[in-house]
């Protein structure tokens, strides 16, 4: 997990990084003495769990915490005070967990077990990376497709964002070099069957939906930056390089519309 510390005592937060060192599930991305420096980073990159101290000057962990889910209501947030006084106040906020010092390593083993439950509760099978080439990963594998033109439908479908993809929509993105459109009914069904056999085989059927005359993704059940992106995540916004989704020529509408929301334009 991408994670960071939040801690206006310097030597505490060694102390912190030195326990979660020789833990493969911690990767510490941040560590901030100044709490405005950790939501600045956060604005920019991946964060899934932040471990903050309470009781700092300026703006105290409370708000900051606040201030994190703002922008990622997914982030795994724990507590580490000197100070039980705050426990209340935490835990409305929703609070994942917190720890009191002094801490042992039991104590961080515990907390880190904990996350790392929810955060597998939390992330989901399937991804889609658009940000240049276009990628599907399930269960951080690439998968790979039975047809170029069944990855391509599966491009089209995140690129509708959960809508219905009907059969014409299909035939002029996937077959937009045909002189004879009509006759690609027949490979449309092809394809169809082409990605439902491929999600079969690394069972995730259920992210695809086929009605009569048309199909699309069910959106819910996946992660993509390309969505994250118009979320305004920031991670995600600082990802985007003017790219999106290379291989197919019919993602190019797109690009200027992000570009322009981005500043690239």
């Amino acid at each position: 997990m991408k994670t960071i510390l939040v801690d206006d005592m310097a030597l505490d937060m060694q102390l912190l990084e030195l326990k979660c060192a020789d833990m493969p599930e911690i990767e510490i991305v941040g560590k901030f003495t100044v709490p405005e420096e950790a939501i600045a980073y956060a604005e920019a990159h991946e964060v899934e769990f932040a471990m903050l101290d309470i009781d700092m000057p300026g703006m105290n962990g409370i708000e900051l915490a606040m201030r994190l889910r703002e922008m990622r209501r997914d982030i795994i947030i724990v507590f580490i005070t000197a100070h039980p006084r705050f426990a209340v106040e935490a835990f409305q906020m929703k609070a994942d967990y917190m720890v009191f010092k002094p801490f042992d390593r039991d104590d961080i083993e515990d907390v880190l077990e904990r996350a790392r439950l929810l955060h597998s509760r939390q992330k989901k099978r399937v991804q889609f990376h658009t940000f240049g080439n276009f990628e599907m990963l399930v269960d951080d594998k690439p998968v790979r497709f039975v047809s170029a033109k069944a990855k391509e439908l599966m491009a089209l479908c995140v690129f509708y964002e959960g809508r219905n993809v009907g059969i014409y929509d299909i035939i002029e993105h996937l077959c937009e070099d045909s002189e004879n459109k009509t006759a690609e009914n027949t490979g449309y069904r092809r394809t169809i069957k082409e990605l439902t056999d491929t999600l079969k085989n690394v069972n995730a059927e259920e992210i695809f939906v086929r009605e009569r005359g048309s199909c699309r993704i069910r959106r819910e059940l996946v992660s993509c930056d390309y969505y994250d992106f118009w979320a305004g995540k920031g991670d995600a916004l600082s990802r985007f390089d003017g790219r999106f989704m290379s291989d197919y020529a019919w993602a190019e509408s797109a690009i200027y519309r992000m570009c322009e929301k981005k500043g690239l334009s």
